[in-house]
């Protein structure tokens, strides 16, 4: 049997999710948009346990503070659209003996809805496991504070032009220890820390899963 694997975002459906998601709330494009360039000038230094792209990851804090839940990932993928030709081509490859997989660093609740709309079964996509509704559970007034502050001096920066300030805010933003994102860990971490963790997790659920297809 032949194996095809696809990432979701582009070649399956057009839409940013995490870009989307940031949109829920006001100014969020703003704070995704430094956030992002947070992320070029992070890959660009190369910094040692950095993987570029980890926007995903870094926008997690802000997700919370607004209030966005899992049932508002859902609602975004079922609101979003698939790039032309997709749907026909996953069909054609489903019925000419091809294995279709995805694989993608989008949130669970987005790549499963999205997926099982084009015909791709569950379990042959690896995504990003998102609890974000128990991640809300311990957040603490002093991360909302925190937050609330490195939010607004955010929105005073631009892209490119700020660079400067953007990377010494947010060093600074994602090295304060902090009390949520996993419950397992003794103590308090950095941000970034805890997102490195994250990304750990997500990572050994891919392997997993390219494990279990390959075999």
């Amino acid at each position: 049997m032949n194996f095809i694997c696809f990432d979701l975002e582009g070649p399956l459906s057009p839409k940013d999710n995490a870009y989307e998601l940031m949109k829920l709330f006001p100014n969020g494009d703003r704070i995704f948009e430094v956030i992002s360039r947070y992320d070029d000038l992070l890959t660009l230094e190369e910094k040692e346990d950095y993987e570029p792209g980890d926007t995903l990851a870094l926008i997690v804090p802000f997700l919370l503070l607004h209030n966005i839940t899992e049932d508002n990932i859902t609602t975004l993928a079922t609101e979003a659209s698939f790039t032309g030709g997709a749907t026909e081509l996953i069909s054609w490859l489903e019925h000419n003996g091809w294995k279709v997989f995805c694989i993608t660093t989008t949130y669970e609740q987005y790549a499963i809805h999205i997926t099982q709309k084009l015909g791709i079964y569950a379990h042959n996509v690896a995504c990003t496991p998102f609890p974000l509704n128990k991640l809300r559970q311990t957040l603490c007034k002093e991360d909302v504070t925190l937050l609330q502050k490195t939010e607004e001096a955010i929105l005073t920066m631009q892209p490119v032009a700020d660079d400067g300030r953007i990377k010494q805010s947010l060093d600074h933003f994602f090295s304060v220890p902090v009390k949520w994102f996993t419950s397992e860990r003794k103590g308090a971490v950095g941000y970034r820390r805890s997102l490195v963790q994250l990304r750990g997790y997500q990572m050994h659920h891919y392997a997993c899963f390219l494990s279990s297809a390959i075999n």
